[in-house]
């Protein structure tokens, strides 16, 4: 039964201010439910911290922490974490003197409470093995009952819990003081700072100082900040691709807001309604190449795609500094709304793609897209990654609604389970521990009325699919913590680069709801199937390019679109779109020649997945003993080639995640 009538010491007392036979009696008191009228004498941080763990099940017999991070999970957690350890190093070290002389532990969690990093003294260190305290071991409250991690992060205050006031008898023997690291940017939580002993190492200056060690780490942490946005800065100025008279908004690469080059707020409003002068906020860049992160952020929908251009660093080897986002002018506008929906208007930089023009082949697969396109039923786009699914649902939303109807995008393969199940059906306030207050919208309500897209419907996790199935069949949703069904009205585009039978035969996708979203199947050829259109599909990109970037319109000449047609093209549209990004900006005459071309395609080498640049580790003369980084540089590129460049196959092949294949990809800059 929960404990809220129950008397209990104000919080000004301090942990020590009771005996730990007087806090143990408390701790059985509170478990068997038995009131008294006389005051308990615990303190009430620690009596809330309770109420907590019995609410929401935690079982007080638990012994040792869950170690829930994978070697996979953990090399992905540590890349996110990256800036946060950084910036640590020298209060690791620096403590490491002192943590032997206290007989206790200091170690790092990422934002969820998942253990990144412990040192301290060696005898205590395995003592610590004994309840898991270990990188990867997870410390919220939920989990762990009260702990000094856990308590901090839902306290938001710097805490201690001493011996018996820890709620899992585990961890009762030991004593805990932890801070959390906040991001000075916005002051949203990133990590937490614990030193940790057996309870007889307890010591009330232990409060002072992990707090200071976490003031610390916030300082390094801000001056990193400032350095790179020097440099994004200096790149900026220095580049001249870069058109600075225009409107734009900067962002560094883990989608902080830097600044604005307009003080015209009611633009910047349109453009983000949730846009507040010279206030801190985030957009998630993370499918531009951006730091992938789940703080806070305001939504940004991928049909922005063509306002967005990445900042390179000349002076190291082009890597990734941040962001310019062009703003469009009054006339244009994805009006983007605080669910992440989009709705298009009338837009001079972006003509809403029309099937007639899509440039697919024969005209048979345009008509019959019309037709799907005219129909109510759900349909299935297969496809190679970069064959245009997506600009094919863009087009089908311009024939099937009118232009004030939303086309709501969603990448399936983007998110964890729980944040799929969160982003396809939104949740209600306090549903879960971290829910926004007022709740979310999910993307599937959001597109009521209009196109719900689902790319990479394939990855959809298997826990997810009889849920969305419901959803299709009964045309209404739940969101997450309500019990009341809202109904809603869209037309469903699916989109894969899988053989989805296949998966269905390997119970790895549901047969039931394939039949169900594969109502009208459209299969986009790869570019090399269908060279014949490449003139068309040249002259409509080098439009697009011109009114993107608002610059003077290059020409194709006659050789360089003959040498186009005779290449192979895997990437397919999406890597011509690429070629004539880089000729347009790159040279200097305004028609485009074959000279113009970036030098590996001149070399005959256009392709990531072209035979020649991939060594086998084994057979190169060159090679015979190579590092290790280059060994798997290799591998990895031998996987992507024999995969055809689908990141799923190929992480199997390699036997990892498909998480950890994109990071590594983005490592060695395949």
């Amino acid at each position: 039964m929960p404990y809220s009538h129950q008397k209990y010491a104000p919080n000004n007392k301090g942990p020590a201010d009771f005996s730990q036979k007087e806090i143990d009696m408390a701790w059985e008191r509170f478990l068997c439910g038995t009131e008294k009228n006389e005051t308990m004498k615990v303190r009430g941080s620690i009596i809330n911290s309770w109420e907590r763990c019995q609410s929401i099940g935690v079982d007080p017999t638990t012994k040792i922490a869950p170690v829930l991070a994978s070697e996979d999970d953990m090399y992905l957690t540590l890349s996110q974490n990256q800036d946060l350890l950084r910036c640590s190093q020298s209060t690791i070290e620096q403590s490491k003197l002192l943590l032997n002389d206290l007989e206790t532990v200091l170690f790092i969690t990422d934002r969820h409470a998942l253990n990144l990093e412990i040192t301290g003294d060696p005898r205590t260190m395995d003592r610590a093995k004994d309840i898991s305290l270990l990188p990867g071991s997870f410390w919220r409250e939920v989990v762990t009952g009260s702990n000094a991690v856990g308590t901090a992060i839902e306290s938001n205050q710097p805490t201690q819990v001493h011996g018996q006031e820890h709620f899992c008898e585990g961890f009762k023997p030991w004593s805990c003081t932890a801070a959390c690291i906040y991001d000075p940017y916005d002051m949203q939580r990133i990590g937490v700072i614990d030193i940790s002993g057996l309870s007889d190492s307890f010591n009330r200056f232990h409060l002072p100082l992990v707090t200071s060690w976490a003031n610390t780490i916030q300082s390094q942490l801000q001056t990193l900040t400032i350095l790179r946005w020097s440099k994004i800065e200096e790149a900026l100025i220095s580049n001249t691709k870069f058109n600075c008279s225009d409107n734009f908004l900067l962002f560094d690469k883990q989608g902080r807001f830097i600044r604005s080059n307009t003080s015209n707020e009611e633009l910047l409003k349109h453009f983000i309604p949730r846009y507040k002068d010279g206030r801190a906020f985030r957009l998630n860049l993370e499918r531009y190449g951006g730091d992938k992160s789940d703080l806070e952020h305001l939504a940004f929908n991928k049909s922005m795609d063509d306002y967005i251009q990445p900042i390179l660093d000349p002076k190291q080897s082009n890597k990734l500094l941040g962001f310019k986002v062009n703003i469009p002018s009054d006339n244009t506008s994805q009006v983007i709304y605080h669910n992440g929906s989009t709705q298009s208007t009338d837009t001079s930089l972006s003509v809403p793609p029309r099937i007639n023009a899509l440039n697919l082949g024969p005209s048979l697969e345009n008509d019959k897209i019309q037709l799907a396109a005219k129909s109510p039923l759900p349909i299935l786009l297969l496809g190679d990654t970069g064959s245009g699914k997506e600009h094919v649902a863009k087009a089908i939303h311009t024939e099937y609604t009118s232009s004030e109807s939303p086309f709501i995008a969603l990448n399936c393969g983007a998110f964890s389970k729980d944040l799929l199940n969160g982003e396809l059906f939104g949740y209600v306030e306090g549903a879960f521990t971290g829910a926004k207050k007022g709740g979310m919208i999910g993307k599937i309500e959001a597109a009521n009325g209009g196109i719900l897209f689902l790319d990479e419907i394939g990855e959809m996790p298997l826990e997810i699919q009889p849920v969305f199935l419901r959803v299709l069949q009964e045309m209404e949703i739940y969101r997450v913590g309500e019990t009341k069904p809202r109904a809603v009205n869209f037309k469903l585009i699916a989109a894969t680069n899988i053989d989805l039978k296949l998966a269905v035969l390997k119970g790895k996708f549901r047969k039931d709801l394939y039949y169900r979203i594969a109502n009208i199947v459209i299969t986009l050829k790869p570019l090399s199937e269908r060279n014949e259109e490449i003139p068309s599909l040249i002259e409509s990109i080098l439009d697009r390019i011109s009114t993107t970037y608002q610059i003077e319109r290059k020409q194709a000449s006659k050789k360089l679109t003959e040498k186009l047609k005779s290449m192979s093209w895997p990437g397919n549209i999406r890597e011509l779109s690429n070629v004539l990004e880089y000729m347009t900006f790159m040279s200097t005459g305004n028609i485009l020649e074959p000279e113009d071309l970036p030098s590996e395609y001149l070399t005959g080498n256009e392709s990531i997945t072209e035979e020649s640049t991939v060594q086998d580790p084994i057979t190169s003369k060159n090679n015979e003993f190579m590092s290790l980084e280059n060994s798997e540089k290799s591998s990895i590129s031998a996987a992507i080639h024999e995969s055809n460049g689908n990141m799923t196959q190929a992480a199997k092949l390699l036997g990892i995640a498909k998480s950890t294949l994109y990071q590594k990809v983005k490592k060695y800059n395949l």
